[in-house]
């Protein structure tokens, strides 16, 4: 996915639609000479603007993204995911809330060891 690609996707699309130029600046509320900037990838592709065009061609975001719209599951992906590899995201759940605990300790050992360098720091300063 590279400018060239999404621009030319923008651009058949439109033409598909039979929208002109000035047509899709008025429905985005944008000037046609920004527009024109848009479709030809001058300005940041991946930006406010790809939603609001795919909203007005009648097409996803990742069609105009990808150059063609993805297959669409007929059952719950993620629940296939899940009974797939449900173990191995179990342990790597687990193992990232155990992350979280070390962090959290080192975290109150970095602190606890920070007031020591400050007492340290203080007494140094006490005997001169």
């Amino acid at each position: 996915m590279d400018n060239t690609s999404i621009k030319n996707n923008i651009r058949n699309l439109r033409r598909n639609r039979n929208l002109t130029q000035e047509e899709m600046a008025h429905k985005m509320g944008m000037s046609l000479t920004s527009y024109r900037d848009f479709e030809k990838g001058e300005t940041a592709m991946i930006s406010p603007h790809i939603p609001h065009a795919a909203e007005i061609l009648g097409t996803s975001v990742e069609e105009i993204l990808l150059g063609y719209a993805p297959e669409q599951s007929d059952g719950p992906f993620l629940e296939d995911v899940r009974q797939e590899y449900g173990g191995q995201i179990t342990i790597l759940e687990t193992r990232v809330e155990d992350l979280k605990k070390l962090v959290a300790s080192l975290e109150e050992t970095i602190k606890s060891k920070n007031e020591i360098i400050t007492m340290l720091k203080n007494s140094l300063g006490e005997d001169k």
